[in-house]
């Protein structure tokens, strides 16, 4: 191997591990929105249970008003999303550009193999919960101002 394959191959392995880096965050990511939602929820019910020692009036706000920072949540964690996917997406764009010069093109081979396969974009399958959590918003939010 030159001494330019070694140092682009080294290069290479330091952005792959970028790339598994933002994967980390994305996971984190998710890990907390659901915890956020959860929460959220769970002050939901406590709320609606009449077990909390609020007026009537103060309950009838808060009904309305936690379903609606559900939705801003679950609109700021599909941004969040998208924004973490963008990201992958050009990383593992680059190195596919960085395996032209390289006798085995992982990645390059694995895209090729997912296309053929038509499989799902985790992306498109990740996304579902937010809107999941949004659906439950905004039946909620019906439900209190009904």
């Amino acid at each position: 191997m030159t001494d330019e394959t070694k140092e682009t191959f080294e290069l290479y392995k330091l952005y792959l591990a970028t790339a598994e880096k933002v994967s980390d965050r994305r996971n984190t990511a998710n890990v907390w929105m659901l915890s956020v939602n959860s929460a959220v929820i769970s002050l939901y019910g406590y709320l609606s249970s009449g077990k909390a020692s609020v007026d009537d009036a103060s309950r009838l706000t808060w009904q309305w008003a936690i379903p609606l920072a559900g939705i801003l949540i679950c609109i700021a964690w599909q941004l969040l999303l998208r924004s973490y996917g963008q990201l992958n997406a050009a990383k593992f764009t680059v190195l596919q550009e960085m395996e032209v010069n390289m006798d085995q093109k992982v990645f390059t081979d694995e895209w090729a193999h997912l296309e053929s396969n038509r499989r799902r974009d985790f992306h498109k399958l990740e996304g579902m919960i937010p809107m999941a959590f949004a659906c439950l918003y905004i039946l909620l939010l019906g439900a209190a101002l009904l």
